[in-house]
């Protein structure tokens, strides 16, 4: 199995955050990723399975190691079922259907997201969501048996899914999308891509939206209504385009992250009375 030692937090976070982790390990199948998950628990060592890091805040201090399933890659498509692996490219697969004239993914265009990451995630955009699309998936679970969930056993919410409470693994999942028009598909995949550009901060690397949307707000304009665009702590910044994002300037390290989402919950709260709740976590 491929391993990386002291290895740069850069390379695995869209934040490129400064800071190095002791070990990455890079399994090739289920078999490697069950031996190698037996073992770190036997040694009670910390570790976490990452994607691509889109959704991921590492301290600069963090001493585990990082699992990264980017060999579990596998796709296959029949009819309008689509059976793909955890560690492939959401992005990608959602241009992958268009090609096939499969609607569904069309919302996925241009998140920088494995598909196991946005399961765990419950990922979604323009009032679409990953758990709209699942039949089932399948994970490994604490014991180191393959099991496989229905949609119903995930627990689905916003941002939200069992993955987030339970020691499963997703290894792979089963979508069923909807044919349509490839020029409807593409059309709708484009509007979505202008959309991002236009109203994200994509010049500098962030990992999304830093917080939910509460019931009947909208994080960014309370944020921003706060006086806190442009805000700074060392090279982590909220940006200036969209206020629900975190962008790194230069080096922002995971600390600087941490303490700059501080700062926004502390005067949100002080000026409105409203909690606002992390989308994003935090490895220490």
């Amino acid at each position: 199995m491929k391993q990386l030692n002291n290895a740069n937090i850069e390379n695995f976070t869209t934040y490129k955050l400064e800071g190095n982790i002791p070990v990455v390990y890079f399994p090739e199948n289920v078999s490697e990723l069950k031996e190698l998950l037996l073992k770190l628990k036997k040694e009670n060592k910390k570790y976490k399975i990452i994607g691509n890091g889109s959704n991921l805040i590492i301290s600069s201090k963090y001493d585990g190691v990082l699992i990264k399933l980017e060999n579990f890659d596998k796709l296959v498509i029949e009819g309008n079922i689509v059976k793909v692996e955890s560690g492939y490219m959401l992005s990608k697969l959602s241009l992958e259907c268009v090609k096939r004239d499969l609607s569904g993914l069309e919302f996925a265009v241009g998140i920088p997201a494995t598909v196991g990451g946005a399961i765990y995630q419950n990922a979604g955009a323009y009032g679409k969501q990953m758990d709209m699309l699942i039949k089932n998936v399948k994970v490994l679970d604490d014991k180191g048996n393959i099991v496989v969930l229905s949609k119903d056993d995930l627990n689905f919410g916003y941002r939200d899914s069992i993955f987030k409470y339970k020691d499963y693994v997703c290894i792979e999942a089963t979508l069923e999308l909807k044919k349509d028009n490839y020029d409807n598909i593409l059309s709708k995949m484009q509007e979505n891509l202008s959309m991002r550009k236009e109203k994200q901060p994509l010049e500098y690397p962030s990992a999304g939206s830093v917080f939910r949307n509460p019931i009947g707000f909208s994080a960014g304009k309370l944020i921003e209504d706060a006086g806190l665009k442009g805000v700074r702590v060392g090279d982590a910044m909220v940006s200036l385009k969209h206020a629900n994002f975190i962008v790194n300037v230069g080096n922002a390290s995971g600390e600087d992250i941490v303490n700059l989402i501080k700062i926004i919950k502390d005067k949100v709260k002080e000026e409105t009375g409203i909690v606002l709740e992390e989308e994003q976590e935090f490895l220490e």
